[in-house]
């Protein structure tokens, strides 16, 4: 009995101390708020260990945020887009307020309407654009203001939660709008005798080509949907150069051409920009 009592206090003693010398190496462990725990604190992430349990993991490197998606669009100050993170939260967003410099993110000037903004957001983000880019207007929806929006409320979101972005992965960019008015089957024939006084765009639009484009290979008919709201693949994006961008951001920003004439120059561009056929 006695030989029993003293093998047992030994082991409860060799026990013991295993425990003091595990804790003379380790020290806290990674509950701990201790200073050193605190300045880690950053790089912790939660996980799913071997065992199922939760366990608290630590990593070398921050977490990336995956970069699937983004809707870019230009607002003036007075434009309420807070629905777009309210209601499509699964979605980054990329907001230039063109007509006040203070803004986060802001435009130089206020110049060919969503143009600027689209274009600064290619060339700006060039190296690290997502796989869907959507580039849309900022109004949410109603008439008249979102008349051009193909959902029975003119609503710009169903319009993106309608978005098949494995169609605009495979053909690498879609026009929002499917109806064919106005734009299609041709808007614009720059080589026309008597130029369209209804479209005032198109006398220029043969001039502007070879600025945007840097080739004189101007198509002789141009149609497409209206009115620049559209999704496009990275891939496709990225089948022109940076510089191609740029020299297209610098005409909209310094052409002398009405602001007017300049977005709709840019409206029916946008989709040969994006590899399709000019009609």
């Amino acid at each position: 009995m006695r030989s029993s009592i003293r093998i047992g206090s030994a082991a409860a003693l060799i026990i013991v101390a295993l425990i003091l010398i595990y804790h003379s190496r380790h020290g806290d462990n990674a509950w701990s708020s201790s200073k050193s725990d605190s300045a880690a604190h950053k790089h912790r992430k939660w996980n799913i260990g071997t065992n199922t349990k939760a366990q608290l993991t630590y990593q070398t490197q921050l977490i990336d945020v995956p970069n699937i998606g983004s809707i870019i669009m230009g607002k003036l100050r007075t434009d309420d887009t807070t629905w777009v993170s309210a209601e499509l939260a699964e979605w980054r967003n990329i907001i230039y307020t063109v007509d006040d410099a203070f803004a986060t993110l802001h435009t130089p000037k206020n110049k060919g309407r969503e143009s600027l903004p689209y274009l600064q957001y290619i060339v700006d983000h060039y190296e690290d654009l997502p796989e869907t880019m959507v580039f849309l207007h900022p109004h949410r929806d109603g008439w008249p203001a979102a008349w051009h929006t193909d959902t029975m409320d003119y609503n710009n979101v169903d319009s993106v939660r309608a978005l098949q972005t494995s169609f605009i992965q495979a053909n690498g960019y879609a026009n929002l709008r499917c109806q064919q008015t106005p734009g299609c089957p041709v808007e614009i024939q720059p080589f026309r005798k008597q130029a369209r006084t209804s479209n005032g765009a198109e006398k220029y639009y043969a001039q502007a080509w070879e600025a945007l484009f840097n080739n004189t290979d101007v198509p002789e008919k141009i149609g497409a949907a209206c009115c620049s709201q559209f999704a496009v693949s990275r891939d496709q994006v990225l089948k022109r150069s940076l510089s191609d961008y740029q020299r297209m951001y610098n005409w909209v920003l310094n052409t002398e051409l009405h602001d007017d004439v300049v977005a709709t120059i840019m409206e029916y561009s946008w989709h040969i920009i994006f590899g399709q056929t000019p009609v």
